[in-house]
């Protein structure tokens, strides 16, 4: 009887184990692949914002500033089923009760598995194509981009602008310095809230047509292709016109270009008296250069290296013995933004060793200090990281990311 029961218990489990597996090839279950692009998404995210912050901190503390790029990303994911049998224990072992061996019955079972992987190739960008444009000047033109609505005028101008000179008509000149660690650092800021309330912007001027060049006479016409435009221009800051077209005939192009100038409005009388007319935004940047009784303004732009020292030095300010928040109040054309909030015109807003677990970014740094930028109460941050991110990205051209990246990862 014994051995019939065994017979008959391997022939269930046998019919059982090819219905299961039958089954499983028609289980509906397969990976959510939308929720993990999405969840890919979100890490991507938080490690770009990471990566500024981190870089910032070095600039805090005079550190080699280095940058990585996550050129692709392979996912997979995978469902398994590993059928089973179970049987089920009615009485004592040895037979004594529920039938030989103790065993009543059998519950056939189906267990799925879920799993999904990926891998990703992280490349440095500590090479000559990428530092190129991130060691030069910030284009007027770039800067132009982030005068807008959104954008208070005090930010854009606190990040872009390294210094103001004011050189008088007899060659005097005084000179302020935007670094918060300088004790002269408020004259700075007066000084920029001056010229905002005066109508400090970046426009573009239309110059007079330039006539090109015409092949020689009796020689065939060379046409040369039209320049790109390059995220970054030459050092002088001004982003010229494309280039044109040559031939046997000469062609008439305007030329087009930024500048940082100040728009007229109620106290154009003011600028007047104390600045030469070039000031102006309706000014052409082929003006009479005579020497003027009135005083010249010269601003000094930075380039993305020089931003990243700047906000470490904001950084610093905050953790020095006296401790100091760059705060950036509302000029005439700002819109109240976080009313109400702590830290609600700071700069950037830099947390060390905080214990708090929500954060819009945290790092540690090489000391083993973290360092992070809450969530809330954080002012102008969040902003502040999204134009350093944009900024970067214009100087990720072709050749900066190396094609074949030094570090898999898996």
């Amino acid at each position: 009887m014994k051995s019939t029961f065994i017979n008959s218990a391997k022939a269930i489990f046998c019919s059982t184990s090819i219905t299961i597996l039958v089954g499983g090839c028609t289980t509906p279950f397969t990976p959510d692949f939308t929720e993990m692009s999405a969840r890919y998404a979100v890490i991507l995210e938080q490690y770009q914002l990471n990566s500024i912050l981190i870089n910032i901190i070095r600039a805090s503390n005079e550190r080699p500033l280095s940058f990585l790029d996550i050129p692709s990303i392979n996912g997979s994911g995978n469902v398994s089923f590993s059928p089973g049998l179970s049987p089920s224990m009615n009485g004592f072992i040895g037979g004594l009760a529920g039938g030989p061996l103790g065993i009543s019955s059998f519950s056939p079972s189906l267990n799925p598995s879920f799993g999904n992987s990926f891998n990703f190739s992280q490349s440095s960008l500590d090479n000559a194509t990428f530092l190129q444009g991130f060691l030069s000047q910030i284009p007027i033109g770039t800067a132009k981009f982030f005068i807008s609505d959104n954008i208070p005028r005090e930010v854009m101008f606190s990040l872009a602008i390294a210094s103001i000179e004011i050189k008088q008509a007899n060659g005097k000149s005084t000179r302020y310095i935007n670094n918060p660690l300088l004790p002269e650092y408020p004259a700075f800021q007066a000084e920029l809230y001056k010229l905002l309330s005066y109508g400090l912007t970046i426009d573009q001027v239309k110059e007079d047509p330039k006539k090109i060049n015409s092949s020689t006479l009796g020689r065939a016409p060379t046409y040369s292709q039209p320049s790109m435009p390059s995220p970054y221009q030459s050092p002088g800051g001004y982003g010229g016109s494309s280039g044109a077209y040559g031939g046997m005939y000469g062609q008439m192009q305007p030329q087009s270009q930024f500048k940082v100038c100040v728009d007229e409005n109620k106290f154009a009388n003011f600028v007047k008296e104390e600045f030469s007319s070039d000031i102006f935004c309706k000014a052409s940047l082929n003006a009479s250069k005579n020497k003027s009784s009135k005083s010249e303004l010269i601003l000094t732009v930075r380039s993305p290296n020089t931003v990243f020292e700047y906000l470490g030095q904001v950084v610093s300010a905050q953790n020095q013995e006296n401790p100091y928040i760059v705060t950036l109040p509302p000029s005439a054309t700002t819109q109240a933004r976080k009313v109400g909030q702590e830290n609600q015109y700071a700069l950037l807003f830099v947390r060390k060793n905080d214990s708090s677990t929500r954060n819009f970014a945290r790092v540690k740094n090489i000391d083993d200090d973290v360092y992070s930028i809450p969530a809330n109460d954080n002012g102008y941050s969040p902003m502040v990281l999204k134009i350093i991110s944009q900024l970067l990205s214009l100087n990720k051209v072709p050749g900066s990311i190396p094609a074949s990246p030094g570090i898999l990862l898996r």
